[in-house]
């Protein structure tokens, strides 16, 4: 599992959004039988709100008027709040009813999936030792920049044999 705290009310925040979800699709929030890139319904609800078809993962239940598309973006802008991975960034239960109630402004919500989506930066830089020992070097330059100079100039002057 990837959230490694304790339990928390921010734990509560987290499985309320998976409930929602779970309304929002009228299924499990995984579904082992679905292509992999639909198994997580959170994450398929995610891709299709960034491209901009939220409402054909709501749709594809049935016909729905106006009004239950709004209520279902609400409630998926939510969930998405909800989600995220730092605790921190979820709201607490109480703005959460508020948002869902419709009585507060819901902020777009940044991408709770990020972390699963991103490509490793560092995936190339230790393909041949001279991309390892420029990494090495830069690494070193930007510790310098932050302030712990004289022990990391001693370290340098040390570092910098060929390998």
């Amino acid at each position: 599992m990837w959230m490694q705290a304790g339990t928390t009310e921010k734990c509560d925040v987290y499985s309320f959004s998976i409930l929602l979800f779970e309304i929002l699709a009228r299924r499990r929030n995984f579904n082992e039988a679905a292509p992999e890139s639909q198994q997580w319904f959170p994450k398929l609800a995610w891709t299709k709100y960034e491209s901009g078809e939220l409402m054909e993962i709501v749709e594809s239940c049935g016909s729905i008027n106006e009004k239950d598309k709004e209520t279902a973006e609400r409630m998926c802008k939510v969930a998405f709040w909800c989600v995220q991975q730092q605790p921190e960034v979820r709201p607490p239960m109480g703005v959460v009813v508020k948002m869902l109630e419709g009585e507060m402004d819901i902020a777009q919500p940044t991408n709770p999936f990020h972390h699963l989506m991103a490509v490793p930066v560092a995936a190339n830089f230790w393909t041949s030792s001279e991309n390892s020992l420029n990494l090495a070097n830069s690494m070193l330059a930007a510790r310098v920049s932050h302030g712990s100079n004289d022990e990391i100039i001693s370290e340098r002057s040390t570092n910098t044999h060929q390998y």
